[in-house]
């Protein structure tokens, strides 16, 4: 399970369209791109999927082209290979100047499993940390996909040593980078436990 609360100040590529969900209530969606700079000072955009509340009648107010600053809850799904990025907005999409640099931020809640290299380094004072990967899992139908998150534990304490292929429930600070004009998501862990695996857990991710 992954969940993210993000802010973003973000530019529309794809047109508003308005659609009805199971309750028979009509929303809008449309698509923003940020672009993520990658370690080699290239760039690769990435693209969110917005929802908002409203109907056909507001359509205007998100047309191609413009900056708007939003926030909500992001939740990553993976189908057939690529990750796909899907925002339900808490309050007002804002218009921004055209401008305001283009950014993402936020916090992320992670439940998986660390992969099978964890590295034990130390920062330029001689404290230690721990840098890994882990997965979380998320199912369509019998179809099972990995997402994969690179975490970083700066505040590091014999209580929150991780080891290769452990369950771990994580919270942080969400980043993103490119590499190869791959998108990657990378937290700085706040919190980090042991995750107890269970069938009802199980549901959370599909």
């Amino acid at each position: 399970m992954i969940q993210c609360n993000i802010q973003a100040c973000a530019e529309i590529c794809q047109p508003a369209l308005e659609k009805t969900n199971k309750d028979g209530k009509k929303f809008l969606t449309f698509t923003v791109k940020i672009p993520i700079k990658g370690k080699d000072n290239s760039f690769s955009d990435l693209f969110l999927s917005v929802s908002t509340n409203g109907d056909y009648s507001k359509i205007g107010n998100y047309p191609v082209g413009r900056r708007v600053i939003l926030k909500g809850k992001m939740i990553p799904r993976k189908y057939k290979g690529l990750i796909y990025y899907n925002v339900h907005t808490e309050g007002d999409v804002l218009t921004a100047a055209p401008g305001n640099a283009l950014f993402i931020s936020g916090t992320l809640d992670f439940k998986g499993k660390t992969g099978k290299k964890v590295q034990q380094l130390s920062d330029k004072k001689n404290r230690p940390y721990q840098a890994f990967s882990a997965f979380s899992t998320n199912k369509t139908g019998d179809d099972a996909e990995f997402i994969w998150v690179h975490f970083m534990n700066f505040h590091l304490t014999e209580a929150n040593k991780v080891s290769e292929e452990q369950s771990v429930a994580i919270t942080g600070d969400l980043h993103f980078n490119a590499y190869r004009k791959d998108i990657n998501m990378d937290c700085i862990v706040k919190s980090i436990g042991p995750w107890v695996w269970n069938k009802s857990t199980e549901n959370e991710s599909k």
